[in-house]
């Protein structure tokens, strides 16, 4: 079975209308987390190939400055590209968030510090691209990206194989996990494993027009981190996105299956992938400015991913907030 962490979608099942039940709290726990998930994955996304640079400048001098630029203009569409043509303003959304009818207005955190971390995110793209040359002004910017995708596309399609390892071999390197637990493919044909059916059409719309797809999969008694997507950079980001599904994977296994069906049906929605790609990468690096010197991060992620819903928000609020506080509350985790 794959778990793939698309989250989208507000809570219409029954016992998920009451804000007391258990499955509101495990949902939002699931969205954190999911959160978490999607901003290490887009934060690796953006430099993890500098691992591998020796290698990259082997198959073509200047490739890795290539990646530098296409990582960043490819990230930038989901606040200034044609994302929010199709999603809708990231300003307006982030500003509703304690509308009733907002799908986050629920999980305290994102209804509170969302509009924040969306707005950090996006301004430390921007940051990043300006010394790189990578427009950040809307209408400019999109023409700019499919140039560099384009550029990206014509390199690789000799070495679909060589940088598929490459992905691998980094996206081990950053997470300490071995390279046989990770299968990696650069392809057209990205969808794989049990996908959840979306519930909107903008959600059946955006499957339709996915171009990676990353996640678990059961093989026999191992669980392999499977990643599919259209070149190299996508496909580490759908490794490590895979890698920390993996992980936070000790965050459900207490649940009965009934309660993680109407949990995962409810947090794990296509549609919210677009707005926890923007709040997302911000909060991952402020989780890791929190962790305490010398504790491996996949350990920390789990211990995390472990806390019961309450004590879990108070956490992340820290991390957002305080970062000597979250300190103090991670460090005794698993100790």
């Amino acid at each position: 079975m794959v778990q793939h962490w698309h989250p989208s979608g507000s809570f219409p099942a029954d016992d998920a209308r009451d804000p007391s039940s258990e499955v509101l709290a495990q949902a939002n726990k699931r969205l954190t987390l999911n959160l978490l998930i999607q901003g290490a994955a887009a934060h690796t996304f953006l430099t993890a190939h500098h691992l591998v640079k020796d290698s990259l400048e082997a198959i073509q001098p200047g490739l890795t400055r290539l990646y530098d630029r296409s990582a960043v203009s490819f990230h930038l569409n989901y606040f200034i590209g044609d994302i929010p043509l199709i999603y809708g303003l990231p300003s307006r959304f982030w500003r509703r968030t304690r509308s009733a009818e907002h799908p986050f207005h629920r999980h305290r955190l994102l209804a509170e510090r969302g509009r924040e971390l969306w707005r950090a995110s996006k301004r430390f793209l921007l940051r990043r691209g300006w010394p790189r040359g990578v427009i950040g002004v809307p209408g400019f910017h999109y023409p700019q990206e499919m140039k560099l995708f384009v550029q990206v596309y014509r390199v690789e399609r000799q070495y679909k194989r060589r940088l598929a390892e490459l992905a691998k071999q980094a996206t081990a390197e950053v997470w300490g996990i071995d390279e046989d637990r990770l299968d990696a493919e650069l392809t057209a044909n990205v969808a794989f494993g049990n996908l959840r059916t979306p519930k909107t059409k903008i959600g059946q719309m955006t499957r339709r027009a996915a171009i990676g797809y990353g996640g678990v999969e059961r093989r026999g008694q191992q669980f392999t981190v499977v990643a599919k997507s259209w070149n190299f950079p996508l496909v580490i980001h759908e490794l490590s996105k895979g890698t920390a599904e993996l992980v936070c994977l000790h965050g459900l296994n207490t649940l009965d299956d009934a309660t993680y069906e109407a949990v995962t049906a409810e947090a794990d929605q296509l549609e919210y992938e677009t707005w926890l790609l923007q709040a997302g990468p911000e909060m991952w690096r402020r989780f890791l400015a929190a962790i305490p010197h010398g504790r491996p991060l996949p350990e920390m992620l789990m211990h995390v991913a472990r806390l019961d819903p309450e004590p879990l928000e108070q956490l992340m609020f820290a991390v957002v907030d305080d970062t000597q506080r979250a300190q103090t509350l991670l460090a005794p985790l698993g100790k």
